[in-house]
């Protein structure tokens, strides 16, 4: 019996048994479960730590298809999973300092109101910002 070139021994075989599922059809399912779980934590209201999750989940999909590829997406959905068991951390309101909401109305007011604004704080008023009275 001819298999191909060369001899072969009675206990070997031509090609080597695959034991395992190749990386090209285990990972569109690890990548699903890990957007499974990005989804959960939206749900959860927890976006930011969803964004992150999902931005190194199509970071590392969108490489090389490897073992380590493969690797990292299954420690994505297990980071996942951890934030949502975890409590969502406290989060700091800024409140905005009175200098700061004046520059703001000063960028989108209207002249006049900058000007009623400058006068309210007795800051002197540049040239440029005088209102214009029409000649007559």
């Amino acid at each position: 019996m001819t298999s191909g070139l060369f001899r072969i021994g009675p206990h070997r075989r031509m090609l080597p048994a695959v034991d395992r599922q190749p990386i090209a059809e285990s990972l569109p399912e690890r990548y699903r479960r890990v957007l499974d779980r990005v989804a959960d934590l939206e749900a959860a209201g927890r976006h930011p730590e969803a964004d992150r999750v999902r931005r190194d989940a199509t970071r590392s999909y969108s490489r090389s298809w490897t073992s380590k590829t493969a690797d990292r997406l299954d420690s994505l959905a297990g980071r996942a999973e951890h934030l949502l068991r975890s409590p969502a951390p406290a989060r700091l309101r800024r409140r905005r300092s009175g200098v700061a909401a004046v520059a703001l109305v000063a960028l989108l007011a209207p002249r006049r109101a900058v000007a009623r604004l400058r006068a309210q704080r007795r800051l002197p008023i540049p040239v440029e910002m005088t209102p214009r009275r029409p000649v007559a």
